[in-house]
């Protein structure tokens, strides 16, 4: 994964660094230690990295890692599209707009996801997407003292519009906001959603379960 923000005053981070934009990698290796040492060699031996903790962790530690970046109480709002791949017109806009965070907890994240996910068929299951290589997020984050939440907002919208050229079409579900309608639900189940719907309507004709990014039952 990697991260575009302005660094945290976290203890492990340099004093001189804190506050400054950085570029992050977030690492995670499920394979033996032998085999996590070997692998990871190349990325943790790639340039001069501020700090490095690319260590042995729990898997608690590991899915925790970033809960600090969003504290409870703070306002959000993200946007996402699917990549297939990463030309260089796509890095170009994730370093521009990256360059312009308007908030120290604004961030874009680059998730790679190609690998397993891809070696079903586009049926097996609800998921979509198959084709995705790479989820982008642009999220914007600001405390409630912050007066300036629309110029957040608008930094997000600038850099999604951005990257829409280049989306395979589809974005991940759990990153979509309110003010998004049904074609972004449709969007991230791709060619399953209509078999979703019908499954919608067998079993919650009533759209009981409808507090979430809702798929109506079909008629």
């Amino acid at each position: 994964m990697l991260v575009l923000r302005f660094a945290p005053p976290a203890p492990f981070i340099p004093p001189e660094w804190r506050g400054k934009p950085i570029v992050g990698i977030v690492a995670c290796h499920t394979g033996s230690l032998e085999h996590a040492h070997r692998d990871l060699a190349p990325l943790k031996e790639f340039g001069g990295a501020i700090v490095d903790v690319i260590m042995e962790k729990t898997y608690v530690q590991q899915q925790s890692m970033l809960d600090a970046n969003q504290p409870k109480g703070n306002h959000y709002y993200w946007k996402s599209e699917y990549l297939a791949t990463l030309p260089d017109a796509v890095l170009s806009v994730i370093r521009e707009h990256g360059a312009r965070e308007t908030s120290p907890l604004c961030q874009m994240v680059l998730f790679h996801i190609a690998g397993a996910i891809g070696e079903k068929g586009l049926q097996d299951g609800a998921v979509g997407n198959r084709d995705a290589s790479f989820a982008m997020v642009v999220a914007g984050g600001w405390p409630p003292e912050d007066g300036a939440g629309q110029r957040h907002i608008a930094w997000v919208r600038s850099a999604w519009e951005s990257l829409r050229p280049f989306s395979t079409g589809g974005h991940y579900i759990n990153f979509q906001t309110a003010d998004e309608g049904e074609e972004r639900i449709r969007a991230s189940y791709g060619q399953n959603f209509a078999r979703l719907a019908e499954i919608k309507a067998k079993y919650d004709a009533e759209n009981l379960f409808r507090m979430n990014r809702n798929i109506s039952p079909s008629a």
